[in-house]
């Protein structure tokens, strides 16, 4: 079986190196990609053989909002996870809604991003608890 083909989005290279270390260790996963700009990001879709996207939003230059659009049209098949520090309530369901496949809070539980991968790479969407709430409500 394949491994999942992943990169990463995150301008901060602590917060690549630490995701790269621990998803290289996952089984049937692996790391093949960073970026540390929207634009780079948009560019790694459309140059690099991805399943998934783990995606920041605050970034420099182009953010990881403004970057998803462009990221689903160029590359539809790329299942794209949100990754960012920002609560749940305040950009979760307008990017579902624009085509992130989940959205994740950086302090979640790191088996939960590997959770996520996994699902988001099947075809599904990950909605954690929270987001499901927010999206029943809005």
């Amino acid at each position: 079986m394949r491994a999942i083909r992943i990169g990463i989005a995150d301008d901060h290279p602590i917060t690549r190196t630490a995701l790269r270390a621990w998803l290289d260790e996952q089984d049937g996963m692996q790391v093949v990609a960073e970026a540390a700009c929207g634009r780079d990001a948009i560019d790694l879709v459309r140059t690099q053989a991805l399943d998934i996207l783990l995606l920041d939003l605050d970034m420099p230059g182009q953010s990881g909002i403004d970057a998803l659009t462009m990221i689903k049209a160029k590359a539809p098949h790329v299942g794209v996870l949100i990754l960012s520090g920002y609560p749940e309530q305040q950009y979760a369901v307008p990017l579902i809604r624009n085509g992130a496949s989940g959205y994740l809070n950086k302090a979640c539980d790191p088996g939960e991003i590997v959770l996520a991968i996994r699902r988001v790479a099947q075809g599904s969407r990950y909605i954690t608890p929270a987001v499901a709430e927010l999206l029943a409500t809005q």
